[in-house]
């Protein structure tokens, strides 16, 4: 699989990428990944029941309850805003990450979405799906959108760019849009997606 540059609209601090990987590796167990980016100092996993219970969460207010969410919240506090508006929109990337099993590293988010399915010669993620994804009414109805895309993916997406998606569609929604529509969402996402799916169906 060809990889191709992923392009980041919050999650601008490689520093920040990593914890929020470590955090990831460390709620699924992925060992090999924890030495890869910690090397000696390789933490421990957290305890399965944090995972089990983000994915149980309906709504964010759930997942800001969960044990997982104090795990990556005190992991990136420093380096993140500390507001409610803020602390929302990691509470639905932590609810959505519980979901992904598996980081493939190789596309963004929106792009996976739009990537053929073997079987059906389809995108993973419906045009229908991918537009009522973007459009959703609030950060519930956004989490749980998410997570059927995530599932419609197998579980394997990447963890920074659905991360910084997620992060960048809150931003927008809480009334802190760019002025230059040429860096909102909804644009990042449309050329991932349209160009993946572009890529098989002539």
């Amino acid at each position: 699989m060809t990889s191709h540059k992923v392009h980041y609209q919050v999650l601008l601090a490689e520093a920040l990428q990593h914890q929020l990987m470590i955090w990831w590796a460390r709620l699924h167990n992925q060992q090999s990944l924890l030495q890869k980016l910690c090397g000696d100092s390789t933490p421990p996993a957290y305890p399965p029941a944090h995972r089990a219970e983000l994915r149980r969460c309906r709504t964010v207010d759930d997942a800001l309850l969960t044990e997982g969410f104090r795990n990556l919240w005190f992991t990136i506090s420093e380096s993140v805003s500390d507001n409610e508006t803020t602390m929302l929109a990691w509470g639905v990337v932590a609810g959505a990450l519980a979901d992904v099993r598996q980081h493939d590293g190789s596309r963004s988010f929106a792009a996976g979405m739009g990537s053929q399915q073997e079987k059906t010669g389809k995108p993973y993620v419906s045009e229908l799906r991918f537009a009522q994804l973007q459009k959703s009414d609030d950060l519930d109805a956004f989490m749980r959108r998410c997570r059927r895309s995530i599932a419609l993916l197998g579980q394997s997406v990447n963890v920074t760019s659905l991360a910084d998606g997620i992060l960048q569609w809150a931003r927008e929604h809480q009334n802190e849009q760019d002025s230059d529509t040429r860096h909102r969402l909804a644009v990042y996402w449309a050329r991932d997606y349209f160009t993946a799916l572009a890529g098989y169906q002539k």
